[in-house]
């Protein structure tokens, strides 16, 4: 059995809500099963805090910058951040976090397109 393809669409905060933090679980999950495989995790709207590398949180608390840029190391993972929202954050080159990457929306329609699975969170 072929496995199945997910692309994840983050829109929440690295901070302030639960959604990205969910989000990470849920791929975490996915990855540690043999038959899923994530095609592409897109930061939009908010989400794309969750790149930001100048983000620091107290030390009792999760970091979700570094989780996503471990969990990308680890998988070979593309974390793509919509450049639009992302300029309008103030997130551009300068403090885009590591294995996070400027891209348009054209980058999320054609993950979508080639994915069996869409989440949004």
């Amino acid at each position: 059995m072929k496995p199945l393809s997910y692309t994840l669409v983050i829109m929440g905060p690295a901070y302030g809500t639960q959604s990205a933090y969910c989000a990470y679980q849920f791929a975490q999950t996915l990855l540690a099963n043999s038959n899923h495989s994530i095609t592409n995790i897109f930061f939009y709207a908010d989400g794309v805090y969750n790149a930001n590398c100048y983000s620091d949180p107290a030390n009792d608390e999760f970091d979700l910058v570094k989780a996503w840029q471990r969990l990308a190391k680890q998988y070979s993972l593309k974390l793509t951040v919509c450049v639009a929202a992302a300029q309008r954050r103030g997130i551009s080159e300068n403090n885009l976090a590591e294995h996070f990457e400027l891209t348009g929306l054209g980058e999320l329609s054609e993950a979508v397109a080639s994915s069996d699975r869409v989440l949004q969170f």
